[in-house]
Order: structure tokens, then sequence, then C-alpha cells
């Protein structure tokens, strides 16, 4: 029953901040610094700079690095910040946990190595190699429908008992059952934090620690306001919060994210720019329902 020495609390909820680019898919700090002040003044727990919905993937190493220095400096220790590394190689993946490192991040969020099909004894090499690497927390991020590869319950709870610094799990996962297996495993001594929008409320119910939320980034004070009901175990309360914002959701994710997302945060006047290629920006008919679920929650 081992607990990391490196552990930190990242209970609540987690932004999954996107990434304010300029025209020339540069990093526009100055939006970034106001969508920063947006989060902590409505009451995030914390900050992840740089996932799926911060456009990783799409983005230039310089851009990313530059990302990863204007957040940790500006933040200034308000939350904790957690920046994404979604390298697929072990010897990229450990030389940007240490760049955030060396940055002052608090966390790093490692997602499993895509494309090459890692065995589940492949996904315990690839995270302890990282780990003796590195001295900075990490949580592992699992979402096998865009890596093709799915971390198991058993195969986290051994990583969570054989390595230094994982403090815990981004669960992307359609499965219930796997997330219910391993917050029954581990969910006492690390931080499970449900990855999907629609089972965030059912998880933090059966004893997730919190939720990572894309959509937080338009209705920050909702989720925390879902997070808090659940606590002082007001789930009907809660229940019926989440349900004004599943139209929300829906439209927001309705294309790839997070180009409905940037259209939704210019409406709300949190400018953040266009996508990088090879994302795109929101269509039309997309844009018109999001438009609609924004105006039924009177956000425009």
């Amino acid at each position: 029953m081992k607990r990391s020495i490196f552990m930190i609390d990242l209970s609540g909820i987690m932004t999954a901040i996107v990434t304010p680019l300029n025209a020339d898919r540069t990093l526009n700090r100055e939006q970034l610094k106001n969508l920063i002040d947006f989060q902590i003044k409505n009451g995030v727990h914390s900050i992840l700079a740089l996932g799926g919905t911060g456009e990783y993937p799409a983005l230039t190493m310089e851009v990313r690095k530059e990302t990863v220095d204007c957040t940790v400096e500006y933040v200034n220790k308000r939350v904790p910040v957690i920046i994404g590394n979604l390298e697929t190689g072990i010897g990229e993946s450990i030389a940007f946990t240490q760049y955030c490192e060396k940055a002052g991040a608090d966390a790093v969020l490692v997602m499993t190595p895509y494309y090459v099909h890692a065995s589940q004894q492949g996904l315990i090499d690839f995270y302890t190699e990282l780990d003796k690497n590195i001295n900075i927390p990490f949580l592992v991020y699992n979402i096998p429908y865009r890596t093709c590869v799915n971390m198991s319950a058993a195969t986290f709870e051994y990583l969570v008992d054989n390595t230094k610094h994982l403090v815990g799990i981004k669960e992307c996962n359609n499965s219930p059952a796997q997330a219910i297996d391993m917050i029954n495993r581990v969910g006492d001594r690390t931080n499970f934090l449900s990855g999907e929008e629609f089972l965030s409320i059912m998880l933090m119910a059966l004893g997730a620690k919190g939720a990572v939320m894309a959509s937080a980034n338009l209705v920050p004070e909702a989720w925390v306001k879902m997070y808090d009901l659940v606590k002082e175990h007001k789930t009907q309360e809660a229940l019926d919060l989440f349900g004004n914002y599943t139209e929300l959701i829906a439209a927001m994710f309705a294309e790839t994210n997070p180009g409905p997302l940037k259209h939704g945060m210019e409406l709300i006047g949190v400018p953040c720019g266009p996508t990088a290629i090879p994302l795109t920006p929101v269509s039309e008919p997309a844009a018109a329902r999001l438009e609609k679920a924004m105006k039924y929650l009177k956000l425009i």
C-alpha cells in the first residue's frame, strides 16, 4: 500500500486550458494571461496546460516551451500547474518532462505512447524509465480512443506501488467499470481524476478526487459549484446543475476539440485565437448549435 513521497493534492476541478494563439500560430501571451486570470477568479483548483485541448501535437516545441514558461510564471503558485506531455518516444518524453521540472511546474501529465500499440509490460517499462530520470510528480494520461492502447487498472496499480513520482491519472475512458476498478484499487492513495466530461459527476460521487474538464474554459464557476455539491453529498443538486450543461458539452465536442471551444471563448469575451493546423475552426452549423446552448445558459 505505497503512497508516493512526491504526492500532491489535486482534488477539485482542473481546467484543461486552450492555448491562445496568434494568426501565425505563435503564443499569444496576453490572451493566455487573461485566460489564467479568468480561471483562477472563478475558483478552479488547478490548471492543465498543453493537453489535447491545448493542441500539444499541433504546436512547435518552441511554442510548447514558451507556453510552459509563461503559464508557470504567470500563475505564480496561485494554483497548481500541470503540463501535458504527449510524446510517444521515451527520450522525448523524459526531455520534455525535465524541461517542465526546471521551469517550475507542479506536475506533468504524461500520455501513454501512441501508434506503437504498447503491451501492458511496455507501458510499465515506459513509465518506470520515465520515473528513473525525473524529479517531478507525474500523472498518467490514459486516453485509449486517441492512443490505441488502454492502461489496465492492474497496470496502474502496479505503477502506483512501484514508482516514486507517480501521483495520479487522468482517465479518459468510456468504461465506467474500469474507472471504478481503479478507484477501488488505489483511489485512497493517488489522484484519480475523471477525464470524461459526461462521466465526471458520477466518478466524483464514487470516489474520484476531481475532474479534468475542457468545458471549464467556458464555465469554470459551474463545475466548481458541482464539485462542491458532490463533496457536500448533495448529489441531486449536483445532478440538476450538471443536467443544465449537457447540451453545452455535446455542442462543444460536436467537432474536433478545441475548434468549437475557441469560438465559445471569443463569444464570452475571453478570446484565444485560432486553432493550429491540422485542427480547424468551428463550422457554421456547429457554431450555431454552440451559440444556442450558450444562449440557453445566458452565457451570451
